[in-house]
């Protein structure tokens, strides 16, 4: 397994975990009025938000892009799959802002309806393991048959970083969803 590989499902993997998070909850907002239990964390929300939104957004689908360039150039990859995958980057990103100007909104004291937050949340959250799936079915079969040499090429071609959530050093950023993470 290449580096670049295993860096791309890493990426994937550690998601997911902040995906669930965040399905969580969604599902509070589902209970809170008939139980009267705990109500969503926003501030919680808010670091979910801005990590999904900070690390693939400039880190990883960079990484992906380059690879499906990378797939392109060398006719190696299926071009109508990757240019759907690419179109989904960008509603993907498109969604994420929705929701954190949904958030910003009521940080700011301005009128939301909860239904319509919970609505964007529970089809982000959709639309993020949807894609993500899609591109391990699709994609991901390509970039896993790439050898080391393609995996350091594509590597080479951006920046990369450590995964400001997930590296052994985390930063104090996401400080609310690393504390939830490490008590789960």
């Amino acid at each position: 397994m290449t580096k670049l590989y295993q860096q791309l499902r890493d990426d994937h993997k550690n998601l997911v975990k902040v995906l669930d998070v965040l399905e969580r909850e969604i599902a509070l907002y589902d209970v809170r009025e008939e139980t009267g239990s705990e109500k969503p964390d926003v501030l919680l929300i808010l670091d979910i938000m801005d990590y999904i939104q900070h690390y693939p957004e400039r880190f990883h689908h960079p990484l992906e892009e380059a690879a499906f360039d990378y797939l392109n150039e060398h006719n190696l990859g299926n071009a109508e799959e990757i240019a759907a995958i690419r179109a989904e980057h960008k509603d993907i990103e498109a969604g994420s802002s929705k929701i954190r100007t949904l958030i910003d909104s009521i940080n700011l004291g301005e009128a939301v309806s909860l239904d319509s937050l919970h609505s964007a949340l529970t089809q982000f959250h959709i639309d993020q393991l949807e894609h993500l799936r899609k591109e391990e079915r699709t994609v991901f079969k390509d970039i896993h048959a790439l050898d080391d040499s393609a995996s350091e090429d594509i590597l080479g071609r951006i920046e990369h970083r450590q995964d400001p959530l997930f590296a052994e050093a985390a930063t104090q950023q996401f400080e609310a969803l690393l504390k939830y993470l490490e008590h789960r």
